[in-house]
């Protein structure tokens, strides 16, 4: 028995910069903490240490048109690296479902790879940023 709909790639909605995207074919971001195994007397751990948390990098890989379409808007002679930080908007809308926001904030570029093959019929622009830890459920 079919019981609801799951979030799918058709429902999320990306925005930053002020502009919603239209052209994103993937995207990821995340936190990681530390936890480390503390050992006493023997050979097994008998306590565990908590570390800091940090943010994943964020990766978004957006159509040669979303990034063109940026790139326009910014001063001669800089490109996406120069961009002060920003707030990413993530947004997952399935049908029938609950709305879920999250925001990955600060997040300032820091690599950008263009890139085609033989066998593309369109070029993707892969965007890697630094952020601070994601806000979910926002």
């Amino acid at each position: 028995m079919i019981n609801g709909t799951e979030y799918a790639f058709e429902d999320v909605k990306i925005s930053f910069l002020g502009r919603s995207l239209r052209g994103f074919v993937s995207f990821s971001y995340g936190a990681n903490k530390a936890y480390t195994n503390i050992h006493g007397r023997g050979n097994v751990p008998i306590k565990r240490g908590r570390g800091k948390k940090d943010a994943e990098p964020a990766r978004l890989t957006i159509l040669q048109s979303e990034f063109e379409a940026i790139q326009a808007a910014m001063p001669a002679g800089t490109d996406v690296t120069d961009l002060a930080p920003f707030n990413c908007v993530v947004a997952y809308a399935p049908l029938g479902g609950q709305m879920v926001t999250d925001i990955v904030p600060y997040a300032q570029v820091t690599r950008y790879a263009k890139g085609m093959t033989t066998d593309d019929g369109n070029m993707t622009i892969d965007l890697e940023m630094i952020t601070d830890i994601p806000l979910l459920n926002q």
